[in-house]
């Protein structure tokens, strides 16, 4: 397997480890910060779907790119999760509905 896919994997599994951990452990709307975490986030869940996607198919049919195409459309579809809850944090959708 290339080093570049390798690194790839520990870059999407990194990824999967933050956003685990950010939804589990962390509250991403407390009041105290000054910007939610759900879009820094989706940035960078966006990102790495992104240059994830353009690694797997250049380097199609190698040891290891199947992972990396298998695993960049659900970074993606987190990214857009991270962003959809965002826009109804930042519209105050889930304030308790009154």
């Amino acid at each position: 397997m290339k080093p570049l896919l390798m690194v790839m994997l520990a870059v999407q599994a990194g990824m999967f480890l933050v956003a685990i951990y950010v939804i589990v452990f962390q509250r991403g709307d407390r009041p105290d910060r000054r910007r939610p975490i759900w879009s820094s986030l989706a940035f960078a869940l966006t990102i790495v779907a992104a240059t994830s996607w353009q690694i797997a198919e250049k380097h199609a049919g190698q040891p290891g790119a199947d992972l990396i195409a298998y695993a960049s459309p659900l970074l993606l579809g987190m990214g857009i999760a991270c962003a959809l809850v965002l826009i109804r944090k930042r519209r105050g959708l889930d304030d308790g509905g009154a």
